[in-house]
C-alpha cells in the first residue's frame, strides 16, 4: 500500500476529491488529502488543513492574512503546500501526489510538485491543460503529467468521471512502477547535452562512454536539460559533464527560442569536476516558422527545422559573443576543462556543401575562445565535423584523461 497525496481547494472541489480518495483507496493504496482551499470551509475533512499548510509558509492567521491581497495569500499557500509535499516525501509518508484544479488551483499545486524530485509520481488534472496555456509555467523543469480536464472541475459528470478516473489510475500506476523497478546506479554519471542536429556525435559518444564503465544522462539543449544536470552536480551526483550542445547559450545571447539565462550550468562549473564544451549547434539562432522570422534575419541562411522551428546562420558576431561567453565560464571553472572544436562544422547542415556552412563565421567562435580563454582552459581543435565517428571518439578520451587526472 502507497500513500498517494491529493491537493485540492475544498472550498470548491469536495465531491471531486472525495471520489478521488474513494478511487485511490479502490486500488489498494491510501488517499492523504491536503486542502488549498483559502475562500470557504472545506466540504469535506481535509487529513492536512489550510491552516497547516500556511504555517509551514509561516503564516499563522489565515483571515488577517487576506488583508495583504488576493496574490499574496496564493504565494504564502503555494509555498506551504510546497514544503509540505517536500517534508511528506523526505520523510516518506507519501509516494504520489495527484492534483486537480482550475487555473489557480493548478497554479498553485504545480508549483508545490516543481519541488518534489525528478521520478518522483506526480499528476495534475487541470483546466488549464490545453493549447492555449503556456505548458512550461506548469512543468518546469519536473516530470509533471498533465491531464486536460475538458470540462470545468465543477461536479461528477460523463466527462469528469472517466478524466478523474484516468487521473488516479495514471498516479497509481507510476507509484506501483516505482515500487517495483528502484533504480541505484555504482557508475560516474556522465551529463551530456544534445540536440536532433548533434544526435550523431552524442549517440556514439553515448555508446563510448557506456562502455567503459559510466552512466549517461543526456538531455536535450532545451534549457530543462541543463538546468537539471545543474542541479545533479549542486547534489553531488554527476562526475562530469560533456556539454556537446550548449545551443540555450546562443539562444539567451542573440534572442532565439530555448534561451538559457546568466545562471547556466553555475553548479556544473563550481563543482570541481572534469567538464568538456564543444560549440554544438550555437551555429545558428533558433527562430519560430520561417514566415515569421524578424526582418533583419531574412537575408541570412536558413534551414527549416520543422513547420514551427527555423535554423537561421549566426554571424561571425553572433559566434564570437558566444565564444567570449562559454570561454569565460570555463575560465571560472573550479575543475579541470576544456573546449574542442571540430573545424570543419558544428551541426547537421553546418557542413561543407550544406545550407548553413560558413567557415567565416565558425572561425568567430575559435577566434573567441583562443583571445579570452585562461591558462586554466585547455583548447583543443580538431579537423573533423562534429558528427564525425572520430570527434565522438575524441571527446570521449578527452573526457577520461580529466577525469582521470592525466
Amino acid at each position: 500500500m502507497a500513500v498517494i497525496g491529493i491537493i485540492a481547494t475544498l472550498d470548491t472541489k469536495g465531491p471531486e476529491t472525495a471520489f478521488l480518495r474513494d478511487r485511490i483507496e479502490e486500488a489498494g493504496h491510501k488517499a492523504l488529502i491536503l486542502d488549498s482551499g483559502m475562500l470557504f470551509p472545506p466540504a469535506i475533512e481535509p487529513d492536512i488543513s489550510r491552516h497547516e499548510l500556511l504555517a509551514a509558509a509561516g503564516v499563522d492567521d489565515l483571515e488577517a492574512y487576506r488583508a495583504n491581497g488576493k496574490a499574496a495569500l496564493q504565494k504564502a499557500m503555494s509555498q506551504g503546500v510546497r514544503l509540505t509535499l517536500q517534508r511528506l516525501a523526505k520523510e516518506g509518508k507519501i509516494q504520489g501526489v495527484l492534483s486537480v484544479g482550475g487555473g489557480q488551483g493548478s497554479a498553485m499545486s504545480s508549483y508545490a510538485m516543481q519541488g518534489l524530485p525528478v521520478g518522483f509520481p506526480k499528476v495534475l488534472v487541470s483546466t488549464v491543460a490545453c493549447g492555449t496555456a503556456r505548458f512550461g509555467d506548469y512543468v518546469g523543469n519536473r516530470d509533471i503529467v498533465m491531464i486536460p480536464s475538458i470540462s470545468d472541475i465543477c461536479g461528477l459528470n460523463a466527462i469528469t468521471i472517466p478524466i478523474f478516473s484516468s487521473g488516479v489510475g495514471a498516479v497509481c500506476g507510476m507509484v506501483e512502477m516505482a515500487e517495483r523497478a528502484p533504480y541505484v546506479t555504482n557508475k560516474p554519471v556522465v551529463g551530456l547535452t544534445m540536440a536532433g542536429v548533434t544526435t550523431e556525435c552524442v549517440m556514439r559518444l553515448k555508446k563510448i562512454l557506456d562502455e567503459r564503465g559510466y552512466e549517461t544522462i543526456v538531455c536535450h539543449c532545451n534549457v530543462v536539460g541543463a538546468v537539471v544536470l545543474d542541479e545533479l552536480a549542486a547534489e553531488g551526483k554527476i562526475a562530469g559533464v560533456i556539454d556537446v550542445t550548449p545551443h540555450d547559450v546562443g539562444g539567451y545571447l542573440y534572442d532565439g527560442l530555448m534561451a538559457a539565462d546568466e545562471h547556466r550550468f553555475e553548479n556544473i562549473y563550481a563543482a570541481g569536476i572534469p567538464v568538456i564544451t564543444a560549440p554544438g549547434a550555437v551555429d545558428f539562432q533558433l527562430k519560430g516558422p520561417v514566415a515569421e522570422l524578424p526582418e533583419e534575419l531574412k537575408g541570412r541562411a536558413y534551414n527549416i527545422h520543422t513547420p514551427f522551428h527555423t535554423h537561421v546562420r549566426a554571424s561571425y558576431e553572433d559566434m564570437y559573443r558566444v565564444g567570449t561567453y562559454i570561454t569565460e565560464k570555463h575560465n571560472g571553472a573550479k575543475g579541470p576543462n576544456a573546449i574542442m572544436v571540430p573545424l570543419r562544422g558544428y551541426s547537421q547542415q553546418n557542413r561543407e556543401g550544406r545550407v548553413l556552412y560558413d567557415e567565416h563565421a565558425n572561425q568567430g567562435f575559435t577566434d573567441a575562445v583562443k583571445a579570452k580563454k585562461a591558462d586554466t582552459v585547455l583548447y583543443i581543435e580538431k579537423d573533423m565535423h562534429m558528427n564525425d565517428p572520430e570527434f565522438a571518439l575524441a571527446l570521449a578520451d578527452e573526457f577520461e584523461k580529466l577525469y582521470k587526472g592525466e
